[in-house]
């Protein structure tokens, strides 16, 4: 009964959230992220308060707690974090919503040219990389070392751009409406989400498909809930349950497994909501950090010395701080940063916003780490309409609503995105805007 307390107190507080926002665009960002939550928290604690027995029980042992308590202290906090980050959004969001797209400062040509440009660099990324390992079915062939094939092919960050062509041929469409523009809107979307499936990586993929929406709902019509919306969401939402178990079983040889009698491992309504959701590690993360054992930032600019140590890595202090969080319930033992990586497991518990705010300041750090997190999606908004949605600038406000943290993790990968998208940004203002005339 108290596990599903805390999903109805939750549902409760998320649909307030969504109701009360002041900016009824969808996508816009107290709606947008009070989506994300819902479908990443709300379905793992139901599915817990039906199976209490399913929640990791290293984790209630290394906290010294038992599921119903743990449960009621992530509520309270989750509670908190979730306010935090609706005030942020409110304090830095003004009032209105969307502001329509104004195709008369683009040049339709230059448009046009930039997109397909853009779709040879990532196409051309994608091509060379199977080229070197040695064609598209060794690669296939060998997904479960995926890692290691690409580890190295530093070339691969291009294929980033490949998120902006199906955004930048539906501006095309919104100023003339070919029919050609259509079929290259579609070809480039469908092309893209092949070349990030390849490669195995179900969020790129899930990212892409997004910003797609994102991008029609914001240049050609905005996507108002009704029938067919819900209908056509159901069906989306069912290919990506279909995705998510796919890409596993792909990964690791599914005939093999089948045989050993070890598909359920990668088909089952457990491993759907582990895989979608971290609230696991938010548990963990309020439950076992106290004022005695909070780390107050230590190890925060340990990326910087990582990227200045050539060679031999593994007396260097460990980025990931998830690792840290995996390390402790694996082996029950404290571990703080800084610990050399080679000391720590070889996988990661990805701490986010709400680890990296409670084990270095506890209340107070999800507070404000939470409200920062709220300001930071609110200018996104404000300078993705006043960039007149462009493409690089649309690109980024998905990225930041769905990766972007304060955990050392996050921002080292932010800060190696950002100039990438930065110098489009420019390249677009600059090739692709028309002159305004004085």
């Amino acid at each position: 009964m108290t596990l599903f307390l805390c999903f109805f107190w939750l549902l409760i507080v998320y649909a307030t959230g969504y109701l009360a926002a002041k900016n009824k665009d969808f996508f816009g960002p107290l709606r947008f992220i009070t989506a994300i939550y819902i479908l990443r928290h709300l379905p793992f604690i139901f599915y817990i308060a039906c199976n209490p027995e399913s929640f990791n029980r290293r984790i209630l042992a290394v906290c010294n707690t038992d599921v119903n308590s743990a449960f009621i202290k992530y509520t309270f906090t989750e509670t908190l974090a979730y306010l935090s980050i609706a005030w942020g959004i409110y304090m830095f969001l003004p009032d209105g919503g969307s502001k329509k797209i104004s195709v008369k400062e683009f040049s339709y040509g230059r448009l046009r040219l930039f997109a397909v440009a853009l779709f040879f660099i990532g196409a051309g990324s994608f091509g060379l990389f199977l080229y070197q390992v040695g064609g598209l079915q060794y690669f296939l062939a060998h997904l479960s070392n995926r890692v290691l094939l690409m580890q190295g092919k530093y070339y691969l960050a291009f294929m980033q751009v490949l998120f902006l062509v199906p955004v930048m041929f539906l501006q095309c469409v919104k100023i003339n409406n070919k029919l050609l523009d259509k079929l290259l809107t579609a070809a480039t979307l469908l092309a893209g989400i092949f070349m990030f499936s390849v490669l195995g990586g179900r969020e790129s993929v899930v990212l892409f498909i997004i910003t797609f929406l994102s991008a029609y709902h914001f240049i050609i019509r905005p996507v108002l809930f009704g029938k067919k919306t819900i209908l056509a969401g159901l069906v989306v939402v069912l290919i990506f349950v279909v995705y998510i178990f796919a890409v596993p079983l792909l990964r690791n040889d599914p005939i093999k497994s089948y045989k050993r009698g070890g598909l359920s491992e990668y088909v089952s309504v457990r491993t759907l909501v582990y895989q979608t959701s971290y609230v696991y590690i938010d548990v963990f993360a309020c439950n076992y950090f106290t004022s005695e054992n909070a780390w107050y930032f230590r190890g925060f600019l340990d990326p910087v010395a990582a990227f200045n140590v050539k060679g031999d890595k593994s007396q260097i202090p460990q980025v990931d701080q998830g690792v840290y969080f995996r390390s402790i319930v694996d082996r029950n033992t404290y571990y703080a940063p800084p610990v050399p990586r080679g000391e720590l497991v070889a996988t990661s518990w990805p701490t986010e916003n709400f680890g990296f705010a409670y084990a270095n300041l506890l209340l107070p750090g999800v507070v404000l780490f939470f409200f920062l997190l709220g300001g930071v999606y609110a200018l996104m908004y404000n300078w993705l309409k006043s960039s007149n949605y462009n493409a690089a600038v649309l690109v980024l406000y998905i990225l930041v609503i769905f990766t972007f943290n304060f955990s050392s993790l996050r921002l080292a990968i932010f800060l190696r995105t950002f100039p990438l998208l930065g110098l489009l940004y420019l390249f677009f203002y600059r090739f692709v805007t028309v002159k305004k005339q004085r």
